[in-house]
């Protein structure tokens, strides 16, 4: 007979619970990503209309 102490128990149960598999992201880095270029673009495009109007 083993003596088992409640948080050694706990610990067990941790161990055996089975790992889920998380979501996939990515949809939520192509979309970041999407963003990210439109902001680039828009920096751009107003920079060039700064320096093309004299």
């Amino acid at each position: 007979m083993t003596n088992i102490t409640p948080e050694q128990q706990k610990e067990s149960k941790k161990i055996q619970t089975p790992i889920k598999d998380e979501p996939s992201l990515k949809g939520a880095f192509v979309s970041v990503m999407l963003l990210g270029g439109f902001l680039v673009l828009s920096w751009v495009a107003v920079f060039y209309l700064f320096i093309s109007r004299n």
